[in-house]
């Protein structure tokens, strides 16, 4: 996947103007994922998207304007059959859309830690003032590291320290921290109300595939446009390399007996087991089960997966534990082919990334410290 960081800061390295486009708000159904970006770039190509044809015209345009004017925007769409008229917008709901010029001195030192940050697989809180205020460049961002340090400013004090204030209620930072903060600060001309949308920069999760076989190869084509850092695994390395899994960030050569010895497993791992055979996938999920990640799967017959289940049992796993494994892996649809087993596997990890504990997208008031 492209990341519009990355790629708004290559134009800024080159010179040109671009404007970036991002959900900050949403209510009712909505085409796809509430956090969503969408950079336009000066010959008018999109890197990343705010919702398809339903609403990314719109926005398109409104990004091509802001790119001349050098001024911001906040946009609310109606998306309602009712709404609709020409424009076709009938998803259901209302979204706002934050359209912010791309451009040197704006928000440029931001956009170089934020980049810094997924390259260094850390985490932290891009905080933007989108209504109220001066928004103007530096002086309209606030990055808040995991360790505290911060990088910008809002412009106003008082609305950085009600950041501050909100994330204490935090333990960590959530990977879909999506909020919008509504804050009355007051000014010389009288009070005014600003809207701060927070949003977190987290690493992507990490798929261990291991196996360098065609249904490994299959899953890793799918998963890494969907967000996913995939790690290829094999013990022969004509079936773990670059030139055989280009889409993947690391392809390793490991003994599977010993693999994990050489990985850092943790909540934002998902491990399958796609080896040629069950002699190398015992081993992989034997030490991923003293593990903790997210997600556990193998491929394999039910007589298969109960052999080995009372073999791990007799070893002293206990069953609660066995039954946390995805096995058969992926989601009964009926697959056959390498390529339709990669999309059941690919939606369950989804499946497993999306559920449970997940932060609706809402709007809520602080009073100023």
């Amino acid at each position: 996947m492209q990341d519009v960081f990355v790629e708004a800061l290559g134009l800024i390295a080159a010179g040109e103007r671009a404007a970036l486009s991002t959900i900050v708000s949403s209510k009712g159904s909505l085409p796809m994922s509430k956090k969503a970006k969408m950079l336009v770039r000066p010959d008018g190509k999109i890197v990343g998207t705010v919702g398809g044809g339903c609403l990314e015209a719109d926005v398109w345009v409104e990004a091509k304007q802001v790119m001349e004017s050098g001024e911001p925007t906040l946009q609310r769409f109606i998306l309602t059959e009712k709404h609709a008229g020409d424009d076709g917008l009938n998803c259901g709901g209302n979204v706002e859309i934050f359209t912010e010029p791309v451009a040197a001195g704006h928000s440029e030192e931001i956009l170089k830690e934020v980049a810094s940050i997924r390259v260094e697989r850390g985490s932290a809180v891009l905080a933007t003032l989108v209504s109220g205020g001066e928004k103007d460049g530096w002086r309209s961002k606030l990055l808040v590291k995991d360790d505290g340090a911060t990088v910008g400013t809002l412009g106003y004090g008082e609305a950085d320290q009600a950041v501050h204030a909100a994330l204490e209620d935090e333990d960590g930072i959530p990977e879909d921290l999506l909020q919008v903060v509504e804050l009355e600060v007051n000014r010389p001309e009288g009070q005014e109300t600003l809207k701060v949308f927070m949003e977190s920069i987290c690493p992507e999760p990490t798929l261990y595939l291991f196996g360098g076989g065609h249904v490994s190869y299959a899953i890793a084509r799918i998963a890494c446009t969907v967000g996913f850092r995939i790690v290829v695994i094999d013990d022969r390395p004509m079936f773990a390399n670059k030139e055989r899994f280009p889409m993947a960030d690391e392809t390793l050569t490991l003994d599977m007996e010993t693999a994990f010895e050489e990985l850092e497993i943790d909540d934002l791992s998902y491990i399958v087991a796609v080896t040629r055979g069950h002699q190398h996938d015992k081993p992989v999920v034997e030490q991923a089960l003293k593990t903790e990640p997210a997600y556990l799967g193998m491929i394999g017959s039910r007589r298969k997966i109960a052999l080995m289940w009372k073999d791990l049992e007799e070893k002293g796993y206990p069953r609660e534990r066995l039954e946390q494994v995805h096995a058969p892996i992926g989601l009964d649809i009926g697959s056959d082919s390498p390529e339709e087993i990669a999309v059941s596997v690919v939606a369950e990890l989804i499946q497993v990334r999306r559920s449970g504990g997940k932060p609706e997208h809402n709007v809520r008031s602080l009073s100023a410290p």
